[in-house]
Parts: structure tokens; sequence; C-alpha cells
């Protein structure tokens, strides 16, 4: 067994800081039932983690910012997907007790419980057990999900307001379509934050010297979509960032340039800190 999820910052039960960092897709734990039942080889997988992004965003912070991380692999159960985005009819048997709302994501196999890799093979060897999805989503999802919405509410009790900075990674084929694009902010197009955070931070890094854009193709997952309500002073961006200016694509290790993106994105969390009543008012 492992612990679902992991805070980092969190000394004495203490919340330092309006700003929470999540990491939902560095996980790398795969149950050994899972393991048993791939169709694929697990390395093939290794390529959704978002590699290192925990160790990433977790620089010189002074106001000691808590950083939830996921430690289940995406692969088994992503986060970041409602935890209704699935089809029935994909397991054998059915899940019971939970209702299926599924979307786009799960239709095209990559819901809450992806059935496809990122080469788009089959994950399973067959059909999954519904039992075994519900009992992978009760440890992995619920747990999360507790943790982050338990965090966030303590912080919005404490200040009046959370700001969350959702931090993912994407491939750096995905970006060079894009003009080479370093970041993306997602903030579904206007509606999980307000605009002043979304510019400070967009200056920030544009300052640094990183090629930003906003919203395509990413403009947030359910992470951002379900925390971000700015008419309740509730703010979450998702920050998308390129594999390729921190990290070796191939071998997943850490690249030249690690501790240079790990001291701007460091500064970017220090500066708002500093500036984040403005951006509120």
């Amino acid at each position: 067994m492992t612990n679902n999820n992991e805070v980092l910052n969190f000394e004495n039960n203490l919340i330092n800081s309006s700003l929470i960092l999540s990491s939902p897709h560095s996980g790398s734990f795969y149950p050994e039932e899972f393991k048993s039942l791939l169709n694929i080889e697990l390395s093939e997988l290794y390529q959704n983690e978002d590699s290192l992004v925990d160790s990433l965003i977790n620089g010189s912070l002074k106001f000691n910012n808590l950083i939830l991380k996921a430690i289940w692999s995406r692969s088994v159960i992503d986060v970041n997907r409602a935890k209704t985005d699935f089809n029935y009819n994909d397991f054998d048997p059915p899940i019971d007790s939970i209702a299926s709302k599924p979307t786009k994501y799960s239709r095209s196999g990559i819901g809450v419980i992806p059935f496809r890799s990122g080469y788009n093979d089959k994950i399973y060897k067959k059909k999954l057990s519904g039992n075994q999805a519900r009992d992978w989503l009760n440890s992995a999802w619920n747990s999360y999900h507790s943790t982050l919405a338990n965090i966030l509410e303590r912080t919005h009790s404490q200040f009046g307001y959370y700001v969350l900075f959702d931090f993912h990674s994407m491939p750096s084929e995905n970006a060079s379509t894009r003009n080479n694009v370093d970041i993306i902010l997602g903030d579904c197009h206007g509606k999980s934050s307000e605009q002043k955070i979304v510019q400070f931070i967009e200056n920030e890094l544009l300052n640094s010297g990183l090629k930003v854009r906003r919203n395509s193709p990413y403009s947030g997952g359910y992470i951002t979509e379900n925390y971000g309500r700015p008419k309740e002073n509730k703010h979450a961006i998702q920050i998308e960032i390129n594999r390729s200016i921190y990290l070796n694509e191939k071998t997943r290790e850490k690249n030249s340039n690690f501790e240079n993106c790990k001291l701007i994105l460091s500064e970017m969390i220090n500066n708002f800190e500093k500036n984040k009543k403005n951006c509120l008012t």
C-alpha cells in the first residue's frame, strides 16, 4: 500500500498563505493489480506522468506555500477528471454506486479511469472490473479531492479567499506546434480566476524570458473548473510547463536548465505573494 497523496510544507498543520500549489499528475504509483492487467509495457505509461513537477515548484518559497502532490499515476486514476467521467459499458461488471456522466475525455478513452495510453494503445488486456475501478477511485480520487477541498476551505476561512496554482507539464512536441510556447496558462477562458491574477503571472513569466500563451490548447481541467469560482473569492489557474525547458524527455531526468526554471517559478510565486492583494482589488 501507499499514501494516496502527499502535502508538502504542511508543518504543524498550519496554512501560512492564501496561495496553494498542486501537482495532480506527478504521481508514479501503480498498484500491483494494475500491473497484472496491462496490455502494454508499464514503461509506455511513464510519458503520461508530470515527472519532477512537484520538485520544480518546491523551490525557495518565502511563504512556505502548501503543495499537494498526487501519489497515484494518472494512468490508473486521473484526479484532474470528474469522478463521474466514465462509461458504464467500459467495465465488466459495471461500476455500482457511482453515477456515470461521460464527457469527450472518457469517450476518447482518457476519462477518470483511462483505457488508452498516450500512444493510443489499449492499456488493459480485457475490461476492468467495476469493483476494482470503484476501489481505486475511492483510494486515489476521493483522497486527493477531500484533501484539496479541506485545504482550500480552511484557506478561504482563514484569509477570506484562496488562489490555487495547478501545475502540469506538456510534451515539447505539443508546444512546438504552437510556436514553441514554454508556458500555457489556463483559466477556463476567464471563468476560473480574477483576470488581474492571470495577467500578473503572465507578465512575470514573460519578463523572465519565457514564451507564454493562454488557454490554447489547455484551458483548464476538472481541478481548475471545479475549484475556481472568482465570484466567491476562490481563484484557480492551471499552469502547463513545456517539459523541454526543465527535463530530458527521454530519460525523464533533470536537464541543465532545471535549476533556472525552478528559480523562475519560485520568483514568480514569491512576487505574486508580495502583490496578490493588488490583484484582488
